[in-house]
């Protein structure tokens, strides 16, 4: 998160997406109790973590991407 040159209580929901899709990507939550220590250094709760990383999960329908 430190690529976005800004506090953890100013990042957007674009910045939060990015930066949960890199950890995504290098399997970081696959690790049991990663998400609850995610979502504490994002200041965000558990609830909203699960709920952007099921966004970032789930196919795009309009372009039938991920």
């Amino acid at each position: 998160m430190h690529e976005c040159d800004r506090p953890v209580e100013r990042l957007t929901r674009t910045d939060r997406l990015a930066g949960l899709a890199r950890l995504d990507q290098v399997k970081v939550f696959a690790v049991r109790c990663a998400a609850p220590v995610g979502a504490g250094i994002l200041r965000i709760s558990r609830s909203t973590l699960y709920g952007l990383l099921a966004e970032l999960r789930t196919p795009n329908a309009k372009d039938g991407t991920t």
